[in-house]
């Protein structure tokens, strides 16, 4: 009886989120938005680190994925007065990010995937006086992701485990126009090791399927005496079908509720209180099969709350894209 309720219910809600919610959930300057691991939001089947979904045993895909994110403008000259007084002030103008991802199916139910990102980072110049405002930018290799995934729990709805590492492969010495070298929020990479934990369930309702998602991120100590707030990331997903599977190309309506709390940052050991918080998107998307191997999606996220440490720049939207092909 509660599944027929909530069969009928959860597409209604569904298509009104689309409408009336618009909410999603990221934050972090050292990561460039929440579909950063694996396929994105409604990406290649089986690689993003948000689905309960693995791949097929002895399934192999590659997929690419773009994540482009604007911050709000913030004054260089406010955001150099900050640094004056020994806070972190910014003045980013956007993140760029282009991910290889590599998955591969060990049976049904265990999927490994490895990304390899490469980061562009646009910001204005806070640090030189006699260049306030200047454009500058920072890019290179970022740190390698490798995860797992084990679908230990497949009868009421799908319930999988996930453990992954952050390697700090991605480049830290990057340096401005005067030839001094960036702060650790704009570097490519963080230099630090982290260590991810999660679980995500999903449940498929008709045409409507539901993933929920929580990943934990521990961060290590990074480059410049710096470390990175640990960050809890949640996820609630809907998929709706407008086109039956097999008839190409597929189509899915997406919408999601996601959300991402951020602890504190340390530099020295001491606490940065323009940092951490919490930032609510609205992630509404299509997701596209295009063949039986050939897959696409492209989310918009949306900030609909950011309650950051102190001053910290807020974010003005994201956009994720991937496809991805499957052999």
């Amino acid at each position: 009886m509660f599944f027929k309720y909530i069969k009928r219910v959860l597409p209604l809600l569904f298509i009104c989120s689309i409408f009336f919610l618009n909410q999603s959930l990221t934050t972090g300057c050292d990561t460039c938005g929440i579909g950063g691991f694996g396929g994105g939001q409604g990406g290649l089947r089986g690689q993003s680190a948000f689905s309960a979904q693995t791949q097929e045993k002895n399934q192999l895909s590659i997929g690419f994925l773009y994540e482009y994110q604007d911050w709000k403008h913030n004054d260089p000259i406010k955001a150099s007065l900050q640094n004056d007084e020994g806070r972190h002030g910014h003045s980013r103008r956007s993140d760029s990010v282009y991910n290889t991802v590599i998955g591969y199916g060990v049976t049904d139910k265990l999927t490994l995937t490895l990304q390899f990102p490469f980061v562009t980072r646009e910001t204005r110049q806070t640090e030189d006086k006699d260049f306030i405002g200047q454009s500058e930018r920072s890019s290179g290799q970022g740190d390698t992701i490798a995860f797992g995934k084990y679908r230990f729990y497949d009868k009421l709805f799908g319930a999988t485990a996930i453990l992954g590492v952050k390697a700090p492969t991605g480049r830290t010495t990057e340096t401005d126009k005067q030839g001094d070298r960036f702060e650790p929020e704009e570097q490519p990479g963080t230099g630090s090791t982290d260590f991810l934990f999660g679980l995500a369930v999903n449940k498929t309702f008709g045409k409507f399927t539901a993933n929920g998602s929580v990943i934990y991120q521990l961060k290590g100590s990074g480059t410049q005496d710096y470390e990175f707030g640990d960050i809890v990331r949640t996820s609630l997903m809907g998929a709706y079908t407008i086109k039956e599977r097999g008839k190409y190309p597929g189509m899915q309506l997406l919408s999601g509720v996601n959300a991402q709390f951020m602890e504190k940052d340390h530099e020295n050991s001491e606490k940065v209180s323009d940092s951490g918080g919490t930032t609510v998107f609205f992630s509404p998307g299509l997701s596209s099969q295009l063949t039986d191997k050939l897959s696409s999606s492209a989310v918009i996220m949306l900030p609909v709350i950011q309650n950051l440490g102190r001053d910290h720049q807020e974010v003005d939207s994201n956009i994720l894209f991937s496809i991805g092909y499957s052999f």
